[in-house]
């Protein structure tokens, strides 16, 4: 201590000066590495990364006016977009059947030439005609799941986690083809092209198999458990894995292309990804449970931008470029949020409060944005360009709606709801408690009452009454306006009844289906059955 003193008193003031700077700058290191290394990394925004609009998302088979449109496999094109370019599918709507099964459906059906398929969380197998909602066939093949099928010619591409395998199902009556026991379990919804199945497990492989026999094409270990869908652009698949980590492997050989960190939180930590990618623009599009949604080049890996929620990011990003919005993003957050991103900037475009959690992934269908809340047990549907709500359903939890060009299929806890556009005119229209977009059948009667009304004062020579002209009833909370009365006067499927036939869309599906089973299934409480929510 004394030779301390010495050296002191024996400096300059100078001296002392700079040495007591250095001691103070060593002492401000000393306390704030610590909480450097626990600060959340800062968001990034790289606007000099590589972005091509032309690669759009959702157009790999554009919807025909007078045709249905197949939706193969889980967030619709091999990109994973989750985006179908069909403006027509939009509120208000007419509901046309209901289905109700035992177990909850944590993952949407498809849509193949007139049915749906999908699988509930006891491992039920079930296939539904989608005019009518009727049960075509059911079988019980797992014992637990939580994926979507995949469909290829004529045949069901599935996995499970319970037991942890891989199945192949004929499509007209669920006769198991081939079953593959794989190393972990699997509720990565399938891709299936080129004569392959691809998916990841929890032991974090990726695999290819032969769709001919379920035999192994290649297996890739990743950083973690796989249980996003693996979606395809350009010969590679793109998946997050559970270590944190976004990849890029070559769909032929299973070669790494590139592997990219999440930013993670600090010293706790990398985040993990759920979310199933969407590969639009020439970027990869993926939330994260470390709060953040991640645009990579799809290229390269770098990170092109990050934008941060109030919370996990489990939802699967919907990617679309529709007319009046330009190519955006769309996901929910378990801050009960959803939001829209510019898909190039990262700018947040808006941010619309949900009414409860999200996990499910973000869908849109023509100018609106569908999604299912899973603490708020509801589907709702917002305006692409506003974020105003257009839509609201008294039931959903997990994956929100499918669409075949024509109808809107939404899925609810342990339900399929088939709805179909209803154009009403100037009539305004109200709705039941709890629903938004929605017509009650007695206001469609009312409708279509008005607008014949209207043609025989017209056919008369007097001035056709106005919308406010037909008695409303009370009990209902939502006053709505609709599209044009004197259409869905001259359709009388509008009005209830019977759903007007569809021309298909020629696909490779059944055309002359035997029906077994009549009536759909009696309801019951919902189960989860996997400790992961859903995106």
């Amino acid at each position: 201590m004394k030779r301390i003193l010495t050296i002191w008193r024996d400096m300059t003031g100078a001296e002392r000066g700079v040495l007591a700077a250095a001691t103070l700058a060593l002492a401000v290191t000393v306390v704030a590495a610590p909480f450097a290394l626990l600060k959340r990394p800062d968001d990034v925004s790289n606007p000099d990364a590589a972005f091509a609009r032309e690669e759009g998302a959702g157009k790999e088979k554009e919807p025909k006016p007078a045709k249905t449109v197949n939706w193969t496999r889980f967030g619709y094109d091999t990109g994973r977009s989750k985006f179908l370019d069909s403006p027509k599918v939009r509120p208000p709507f007419r509901k046309v059947w209901k289905y109700t099964g035992d177990e909850l459906i944590e993952f949407p059906p498809i849509y193949v030439d007139d049915r749906l398929y999908f699988i509930d969380n006891d491992g039920v197998y079930v296939a539904l005609n989608a005019n009518t909602g009727k049960l075509v066939w059911e079988k019980q093949l797992a014992s637990l799941n939580a994926s979507s099928p995949a469909y290829y010619k004529g045949v069901l591409y599935s996995v499970s986690l319970s037991p942890g395998q891989a199945l192949a199902v004929r499509a007209r009556d669920g006769k198991v083809l081939w079953r593959k026991p794989l190393d972990g379990r699997a509720e990565s919804s399938p891709l299936v092209m080129k004569g392959r199945m691809y998916f990841g497990n929890e032991s974090g492989e990726l695999l290819a198999l032969d769709i001919k026999d379920g035999s192994t094409i290649w297996e890739t270990g990743l950083n973690g458990a796989v249980k996003a869908a693996p979606a395809y652009d350009d010969g590679k698949l793109y998946v997050g894995d559970y270590g944190g980590v976004m990849n890029a492997v070559a769909a032929d050989d299973g070669h790494i292309v590139w592997q990219t960190s999440d930013l993670g939180l600090g010293i706790a930590g990398s985040g993990r990804f759920y979310s199933t990618a969407a590969v639009a623009f020439g970027r990869v599009y993926a939330g994260d449970v470390d709060n953040r949604a991640y645009s990579f080049d799809a290229d390269t890996g770098e990170i092109a931008w990050t934008v941060s929620a109030g919370d996990y990011v489990y939802s699967g990003i919907a990617a679309a470029d529709t007319k009046g919005t330009g190519p955006t993003v769309y996901f929910g957050s378990h801050d009960r949020n959803v939001y829209a991103v510019d898909a190039k900037s990262g700018d947040v475009k808006w941010a619309e409060h949900a009414g409860g959690q999200i996990s499910g992934p973000a869908t849109v269908v023509g100018d609106v944005v569908y999604v299912s809340t899973f603490s708020g047990n509801a589907t709702i549907g917002l305006d692409l360009g506003t974020g105003r709500r257009v839509f609201s359903y008294d039931d959903g939890e997990y994956g929100p709606v499918v669409s075949d060009g024509q109808w809107l299929y939404l899925t609810g806890g342990v339900t399929v709801v088939a709805f179909e556009p209803i154009d009403l005119g100037d009539f305004e229209y109200k709705t039941n408690k709890g629903q938004k977009g929605i017509v009650p059948p007695h206001q469609q009667r009312k409708a279509k009452q008005a607008a014949r009304k209207r043609a025989q004062q017209a056919e008369g020579g007097g001035a056709p009454p106005s919308a406010g002209d037909s008695t409303q009833p009370t009990g209902e909370t939502t006053s709505t306006t609709g599209g044009s009365a004197d259409a869905a006067a001259a359709q009388g499927q509008q009005s209830g009844g019977q759903p007007k036939p569809r021309q298909q869309s020629g696909g490779q599906g059944q055309k002359n289906e035997k029906q077994s089973g009549g009536k759909p299934k009696g309801g019951s409480t919902p189960k989860q059955g996997n400790d992961q929510p859903k995106g």
